[in-house]
């Protein structure tokens, strides 16, 4: 079966410790989504960008979560995830759908939606605005994470510091490194906390009131926290 785009390099050396770490990571900024968005049982969730992976540790470990604090799940991808119905049997899988095309639910179908690693790989800025402005069509409260540009390493990749260059420069280094796949905005196009808040304001104007948080990794803030919720209900 295939497992999708591997975004995070599997065969890699390094790999087995970035999933401990990362599965770590995950349940600090799912405890902060439950704290400040006041999660409950009985409210419907939907993922947006569930990953067909079921081989790492840290592919779709937020799931469960969700389902134990009593939710109910809907899973939604632009990657064929028919066969997590197996995996996660008590989830809803929605169709397939782009990263930042609709998903097959109505409007404010479900209480919250989440998108977790998802925004990086977009694409451009209009497209990473489409993505949050179709996280705010379907829920009245959004949690979304993505990996903070400015963190030493870049987790994709695996390597240290050349993400900090100018985008045209990393870019070029990453092709003459063998890994033009991530050179291209497409791709992947990181993003700062002020990048992350312009593209919040676009996408969700009056209608949300929203924060970004930072949660340290390996000695720098790893990954923003957009949370977000409805103003009027």
């Amino acid at each position: 079966m295939s497992q999708g785009i591997d975004y995070f390099n599997r065969g890699h050396w390094l790999t087995a410790m970035q999933e401990k770490v990362s599965v770590a990571t995950r349940k600090r900024m799912f405890q902060i989504a439950v704290r400040e968005l006041e999660l409950t049982a009985g409210q419907k969730m939907v993922d947006f960008g569930a990953t067909p992976d079921v081989e790492r540790r840290d592919s779709n470990c937020m799931i469960p979560w969700f389902y134990a604090l009593g939710m109910r799940v809907a899973l939604a991808s632009p990657e064929d995830i028919t066969h997590l119905a197996s995996v996660f049997s008590f989830a809803r899988i929605l169709p397939a759908t782009g990263f930042h095309h609709p998903i097959a639910a109505g409007v404010r179908e479900f209480d919250l939606v989440t998108s977790s690693a998802v925004l990086e790989h977009c694409g451009d800025r209009a497209h990473q605005i489409a993505h949050i402005k179709e996280c705010g069509r379907v829920a009245d409260k959004i949690f979304l994470t993505t990996p903070h540009r400015w963190h030493w390493l870049e987790f994709h990749t695996k390597l240290p510091l050349m993400h900090w260059l100018p985008k045209p420069m990393h870019r070029g280094g990453l092709k003459i490194a063998g890994l033009a796949f991530w050179a291209t905005e497409e791709n992947l196009n990181l993003l700062s906390v002020r990048q992350l808040k312009e593209l919040a304001k676009e996408a969700l104007r009056n209608e949300f009131a929203y924060q970004i948080q930072k949660v340290w990794t390996l000695g720098m803030p790893s990954n923003l926290l957009l949370l977000a919720y409805r103003l009027s209900r």
